[in-house]
């Protein structure tokens, strides 16, 4: 084997695919990334659904002997997150611990949470070991992307100057040139960029660089490894306070003997002011925003606790308490900068380009009864806007193809086939021919197929489905 050059290949290359077959994009991806990379170690890191019985463990072993047939053409190695939980959280103990990520897998799998999945997974993958992370929808840069960087008004030679794997320690996708285009108050304990304490106080978000994971390098024993350890406990933390918050509200049930280690709802209530719910409702628009708000503040909380220093905010009278600050050269070091090159964000510095939609996943859909699969392992959401929306449009009332807010309690029952109550929430619209309506969609069958993540689950309401795509330039899109 020719000897790897340390200045354009990594130690490791760790290539991410969540949820059921690999699809034709994703084989096109494996083989350009195997490649890209051909004096590397070479992995294909799987996460394929769980279903329950024995059926469901014939189709993992099914799945899994597929993915390893299509890896070992490419001298790609398979790994299984799932059976390495243990090793890869030791780092977060005693705050967090392997139950508690194995859990959190548990609820974003069966609920289309793949994005989610893959986020906290490239933390816990960088936090632990040398390598880059990348998703398999890249591909190598071709000669007409290459071009059109050259003339991009953003492109200088440094920003597209290959760097050295054997020392860099933390190379992070930067989507905004290395501009502030995002805000945060950094290292606490929500996602959002603010609180309304922080607006009480009168402290502004700091800005900063638009982050994303899309590609992610980092090297142990460095801070660029410990930046990804807190991005990982932080990740963890916003989903427990995003729960402990709609629990004080009501919005939320956890099994009273679970400890603080478990991530276990009994029940969602998905209202639309419950923010927890809009996270597993794959038909509720906040729902993108939220993890990727999740994702890049997670990011940027690692960086200013690896490479941050105390200072006073610029700008200010120089009396203001002094926050992280990260300096440019710092910046500068630890990005790497994407260019847009129609619909791909080019890296030049890897020689690669990244396809900017969500499509390459899953089939994208707009039939209105197809199912979204909002479901868990002991919790069952039901979005019921659109519950036999195809016989209700039967009944010649406009908008019925997209979803509405008539939120449901869903609730275990005690029943024999422990089918679920659903108690509707209370409506208090005005509109008489709009209570005709609701009355009537509710009142249609709902549909019942078991969980990925374990039987006697209830499916959600037939909703069409919209398509996931996070921007260049607005964090919390669906990438």
């Amino acid at each position: 084997m020719p000897e790897r050059d340390p200045a354009r290949e990594p130690e490791r290359v760790q290539m991410i695919w969540f949820g059921d077959e690999l699809s034709a994009n994703a084989r096109a991806g494996l083989q350009e990334l195997s490649t890209r990379f051909p004096n590397s170690e070479k992995q294909l890191v799987v996460m394929p659904r769980r279903r329950p019985g024995e059926a469901g463990q014939q189709r993992t072993a099914e799945l899994m002997q597929g993915y390893r047939n299509e890896a070992q053409q490419h001298g790609v190695s398979v790994r299984h997150i799932r059976d390495e939980t243990r090793t890869l959280a030791r780092f977060m103990e005693p705050k967090y611990n392997h139950q508690t990520v194995d859990d959190i897998f548990k609820m974003e799998m069966s609920n289309a949470g793949y994005i989610a999945a893959k986020d906290l997974a490239t933390y816990l993958l960088r936090a632990n070991e040398t390598g880059l992370s990348v998703d398999l929808s890249h591909h190598r840069m071709t000669d007409g992307e290459w071009q059109a960087v050259q003339t991009d008004r953003n492109f200088t030679p440094e920003a597209v100057a290959p760097f050295d794997f054997s020392t860099a320690e933390l190379k992070v996708v930067d989507l905004s040139h290395g501009q502030d285009a995002n805000m945060r108050n950094v290292l606490h304990a929500g996602f959002q960029s603010m609180t309304e304490h922080h607006g009480d106080a009168n402290i502004d978000p700091q800005m900063m660089p638009h982050l994303d994971t899309f590609a992610l390098y980092t090297r142990e024993g460095t801070r660029g490894q410990q930046a990804a350890q807190t991005a990982a406990v932080m990740h963890v933390g916003y989903l427990a306070k995003l729960a402990q918050d709609e629990d004080l509200k009501g919005n939320v049930t956890f099994s009273p003997g679970d400890t603080n280690k478990r991530f276990r709802p009994d029940t969602v209530n998905l209202h639309e002011s419950n923010d927890l719910g809009a996270k597993y409702n794959t038909q509720d628009g906040r729902r993108a925003d939220i993890i990727g708000r999740m994702n890049i503040s997670a990011l940027a909380d690692g960086i200013h606790a690896a490479y941050g220093r105390p200072a006073t905010p610029p700008g200010g009278p120089g009396t203001d308490m002094p926050t992280m600050q990260v300096d440019q050269e710092t910046w500068n070091d630890i990005t790497m900068r994407a260019f847009q090159v129609d619909n791909v964000r080019v890296l030049p510095q890897l020689s690669l380009g990244k396809d900017n939609q969500g499509a390459w996943r899953t089939d994208p859909t707009q039939n209105p009864a197809d199912l979204t699969n909002i479901q868990g392992e002991r919790i069952t959401l039901v979005q019921a806007s659109n519950i036999g929306v195809s016989r209700a449009a039967d009944l010649g009332f406009d908008g019925l193809d997209r979803p509405a807010h008539l939120p449901y309690r869903v609730e275990r029952s005690s029943s024999v086939d422990n089918s679920p109550r659903r108690t509707p929430s209370p409506l208090s619209s005005s509109d008489e021919r709009m209570g005709q309506v609701t009355s009537q969609v509710a009142a249609l069958q709902m549909p019942r197929t078991p969980s990925p993540e374990g039987p006697g689950l209830t499916d959600s309401a037939a909703v069409a489905r919209p398509n996931l795509v996070r921007s260049a330039s607005t964090p919390g899109q669906g990438r």
